[in-house]
């Protein structure tokens, strides 16, 4: 993981960047021939926008701090806001990656790499976002829960939609693992299961991976709480 600031607010910029890029893009605002008079709500039942609409908000949080730091004079560190919540977001995002290139997408053809709006939103955002928290954010600042709290904004999301579903006539569902016209409710309950179960590996599989630290040039699990850690280590190397 890099602790320089500057190389963290350089990536974070062109992070936000193609992040509002995506935003736009999911909007519709760029596509020839449709006008904002055309546009509807429908682009917010989609997760895929939403989690986007995270990723954005989060990375511009996380930037703001950054330059701030900088501006002040510090030169290396890590990000320490919203860490519990980018987590959550960094899952979120994950999995609009990988749902979509696995069971919706299809990136073996040129049309899927030929959309702009499909290259932002659905890979080059979430990507720059996941390797954000594997570049830069960090070790053992993650708490044993937090890959529980990222189902939770899931499975409002799953919520709404059945919601939207039970109040719109002629509803249309994003998705055809959340059509309880087509799947019932039990089917639809199946794939939420899976895919909550999908979360919960991802999440604590990161978790795993935030609690390796490299100790005389080998890598361990350190299950031990930062602060607590960072305590140690000062008491092993007072100051002089």
């Amino acid at each position: 993981m890099n602790n320089n600031l500057m190389t963290q607010m350089i990536y974070r910029i062109v992070l936000c960047c193609v992040s509002a890029l995506a935003v736009l893009l999911s909007l519709r605002v760029f596509y020839v021939g449709i006008g904002p008079e055309e546009l509807s709500w429908e682009f917010l039942k989609y997760y895929t926008n939403l989690s986007n609409y995270f990723v954005f908000a989060v990375s511009v949080i996380v930037l703001a701090d950054n330059v701030k730091r900088v501006k002040k004079g510090e030169r290396t560190g890590h990000n320490n806001k919203i860490r519990v919540f980018k987590f959550m977001t960094t899952i979120m995002i994950m999995v609009t990656f990988l749902v979509y290139l696995i069971l919706l997408g299809k990136p073996f053809t040129a049309d899927f790499w030929r959309n702009a709006g499909n290259l932002s939103y659905h890979v080059f955002a979430p990507v720059l976002f996941i390797l954000d928290f594997f570049l830069f954010d960090e070790h053992r600042s993650i708490n044993v829960f937090a890959p529980l709290y990222s189902v939770i904004i899931p499975l409002v999301y799953v919520a709404y939609v059945f919601v939207l579903g039970a109040c719109i006539p002629g509803f249309e569902y994003p998705y055809f693992f959340l059509d309880v016209n087509e799947l019932g409710y039990g089917g639809v309950v199946m794939w939420v299961a899976i895919l909550l179960a999908v979360f919960l590996v991802l999440g604590y599989l990161m978790w795993l991976y935030d609690k390796l630290v490299k100790v005389n040039g080998k890598w361990k699990l350190d299950f031990s709480p930062l602060a607590k850690r960072g305590k140690e280590e000062e008491d092993a190397h007072p100051a002089a």
